[in-house]
């Protein structure tokens, strides 16, 4: 780690050092760079530190001159790049209908070789510092298009673009303001490599005589100008391609370092030791933050070959942070010590591991069927078609070319959960980590699941390392069950299956009133292909809501509950149907329906950790809406935003921290009262208790009966019944048939 620190030092003061050469030199050059001051071609000398060049100007002057023209042609042809690439990237990130018309000159663009592009534009413009920042421009624009437009695919599904979209953000904002912090690291990190590659191009085209025209003193037109007198003066050659070079390779190294894979905060004290047939593992695990508090505290313990352990606790027990750590892949600024020991076995992986949000797993750009082709030759388990339809079967989901086709945004939470399975499946992994395998799965599901799980552990032997919420519905997988608490072992046992007595439900009598519905839907149909030319996801659902009322949603994995709630929220176009509210249509995409209508419904997210954006502070997120919906001023907002903290039980303090430093329970109530600041008629919750511990589960229960009973009508989409006995008035199923059945409780 030090040797790494050193290295990284030492070429950041190479890097400092030449461009202060570049921004300084002309202080204290000693001669006019085009001043002929000697005869041609003298050696250094103590008048000439360099000697003299080809006509006898001082070599040292135009040395210290010439840097400039070309870090200037660079930065702006960089800055020139960037502001075509992250414009046209975040557009057909965010506009996919734009997509194919910013994608299809892009990939005709990146096949013409940048020397090409310079000798026509230089034959169109001239020859000239236009030219060359034009080509080096068209030369890198398509790229950043590329990467950026990647990079926003995957964001424009998260929780807090969507709710943005929901509130009814403009373009321009959800591209500069919404996502575009998020991009820094990735944008940084491009730019620091785009800016050696630009160097190189300038340079390159100044030493074919296409950039500045004599007696300009560049660097590059140096090493034309004074080639033929090489063999009698070099360092009139020497000199400016040696710092060319130092400054190409200088910035490479720089930002390879600062935002490569040696920056990661992995780099700790850890010894990962893989022992044949030994299981899992873990003597003596701490992990410190930056401050050097504990937030795993002195954990041991060892589970055999074929064994299972299941780690429970509280949200920020640090049961993730635990199995970031087995998996040596702890986030930058954590640092562990102690020793952790997979077993391995010959001819399989060591280690596979499913997320708890399937987000970050997939890529929003690949189809499903290729994504785990490309894990399968990895892993060197590639069996073409058949392999990938064998992958999906065995985690219960279908094996079909359309479905192989797919893209991620087009399954459910609980499809990608299970994708993500197979893919960690593909080899036979010695250890299986799973982080909430059950959230956003039905009853049925789950059983099936467990049952593959137990199926696989059976067969091969595999380590299973689950992460829980829902031990009842693991009870046949578990063997031990690990107990966390801020970060120390409570409790560590064998499983034994509890056998308390049933839990009494107490139904609140609700008074049937005959007042109208606030929310009509007739014959809705969803589709994930535009233009409603796809299979539906659901046909034909009917149902009506009123002020007050709970309507709870169900139905498998896949089935479209999902895609419901982003069609009434205008997030997804329907298909067919109508879709009214007081009577009056709504519009069905969010950013035409009127402010009245964008404020009456209000969509929260299943995943609390995508749900709020990382690059801003709470109580800033809870006041847009005030601000964006209400009207509102800064310090109306902040005295509202107080007010609908304390409303959800969260401190005001806590308006000052980002999403990061708050718990899973304490992120999902923040969405809420992100939602809440529209003032909504209608609050539909996807899934929002299914990622939490018991204990935070039942506060945000009691939060939403409470709202409830205040007159706000809620849809509520969920697998777990604690929630549908608490909450539902009425239940509409959705089952695979794509028929819908309608319930009162």
């Amino acid at each position: 780690m030090k040797a790494r620190n050193r290295i990284r030092s030492g070429w950041l003061v190479v890097t400092v050092a030449v461009l202060l050469l570049v921004l300084l030199g002309p202080v204290f050059a000693p001669y006019a760079p085009t001043a002929a001051t000697a005869p041609p071609f003298q050696p250094p000398s103590a008048d000439h530190l360099l000697g003299t060049d080809v006509v006898g100007r001082d070599v040292a002057s135009r040395v210290l001159h010439g840097g400039l023209p070309l870090l200037s042609i660079a930065g702006l042809a960089l800055i020139v790049a960037y502001a075509l690439g992250l414009g046209l990237g975040l557009i057909a990130g965010l506009r996919r209908g734009w997509d194919r018309v910013i994608m299809r000159p892009v990939d005709a663009i990146v096949v013409v070789p940048w020397f090409l592009l310079l000798a026509v534009i230089a034959t169109a413009m001239g020859a000239g510092p236009a030219a060359i920042v034009v080509t080096a421009a068209l030369a890198s624009v398509p790229w950043i298009i590329r990467i950026v437009r990647t990079c926003v695919l995957e964001l424009a599904s998260t929780g807090y673009i969507e709710s943005a979209r929901a509130r009814g953000e403009p373009l321009w904002r959800l591209a500069l303001v919404e996502v575009l912090p998020n991009l820094r690291s990735v944008v940084l990190a491009d730019a620091g490599v785009r800016m050696s590659a630009t160097i190189s191009i300038v340079a390159v085209s100044g030493f074919l005589g296409l950039g500045l025209r004599p007696p300009s003193s560049d660097w590059a037109l140096m090493i034309t100008e004074n080639r033929p007198g090489f063999a009698l003066q070099p360092w009139a050659v020497l000199a400016p391609a040696l710092l060319i070079m130092v400054l190409v390779v200088s910035v490479n190294m720089v930002t390879d370092r600062a935002f490569g894979t040696g920056h990661r905060g992995a780099a700790h004290r850890r010894v990962v030791s893989t022992v044949d047939g030994s299981g899992l593992s873990v003597d003596g695990l701490t992990v410190r933050d930056p401050s050097g508090t504990a937030v795993l505290e002195d954990i041991s313990l060892r589970v055999p070959a074929g064994g299972s352990i299941a780690v429970i606790g509280p949200s920020g027990a640090g049961k993730t942070t635990f199995a970031l750590a087995v998996l040596g892949v702890l986030p930058h600024g954590l640092t562990a010590e102690g020793t952790v020991g997979v077993g391995r076995s010959v001819g399989r992986r060591t280690v596979g591991y499913v997320p708890q949000d399937p987000a970050t797993g997939l890529n929003p750009a690949l189809r499903i069927g290729t994504a785990i082709r490309e894990i399968a030759r990895l892993r060197g388990t590639f069996e073409g078609r058949d392999g990938v339809a064998e992958a999906l079967r065995r985690v219960d989901l279908p094996d079909d070319r359309e479905f192989q086709r797919r893209f991620p945004h087009e399954l459910s939470g609980g499809q990608q959960q299970r994708v993500l399975l197979a893919m960690a499946l593909l080899g036979d992994p010695a250890l299986l980590v799973l982080d909430e395998p059950t959230t956003g799965l039905d009853a049925v599901t789950r059983e099936r699941l467990v049952d593959t799980l137990r199926r696989i552990r059976h067969d091969t032997s595999t380590t299973l390392l689950v992460i829980t919420h829902d031990l009842a519905a693991l009870a046949p997988l578990v063997d031990r069950v690990l107990r966390l608490e801020r970060g120390r072992v409570m409790s560590m046992a064998p499983h034994r299956a509890e056998t308390s007595s049933a839990t009494t439900i107490v139904r609140v009598p609700r008074t049937e009133t005959a007042t109208p519905p606030i929310l009509r839907v007739e014959d809705l149909t969803v589709t994930h292909r535009r233009h409603g030319d796809g299979r539906p996801v659901v046909d034909g659902l009917s149902f009506t809501l009123r002020a007050g009322e709970c309507l709870a949603i169900t139905g498998r994995s896949g089935a479209g509950k999902t895609t419901v709630a982003r069609a009434l929220s205008g997030l997804h176009v329907p298909a067919g149907g109508v879709v009214e509210l007081d009577g009056a249509p709504l519009h069905p995409r969010v950013d035409r329906r009127p402010l009245d209508h964008r404020r009456a419904i209000q969509l929260i997210f299943q995943n609390p950790a995508t749900s709020l954006n990382p690059s801003y502070r709470i109580g800033g997120q809870i006041g847009r809406p005030l601000r964006l919906l209400h009207g509102m001023d800064g310090a109306a907002a902040l005295q509202q935003t107080r007010h609908l903290l304390d409303g959800v039980g969260l401190d005001n303090e806590l308006a000052a921290r980002h999403p990061r430093q708050l718990s899973g329970g304490q992120q999902q109530r923040a969405a809420i009262a992100r939602a809440l600041a529209a003032e909504p008629r209608i609050l539909i919750c996807d899934e929002i208790t299914s990622s939490l511990d018991p204990g935070t589960q039942n506060m945000v229960i009691d939060l939403l009966d409470e709202l409830r009973r205040t007159g706000l009508a809620l849809i509520v989409i969920s697998h777990q019944d604690t929630v549908i006995d608490r909450l539902a008035d009425t239940v509409l199923s959705l089952p695979e048939s794509k028929t819908t059945r309608t319930t009162r409780v």
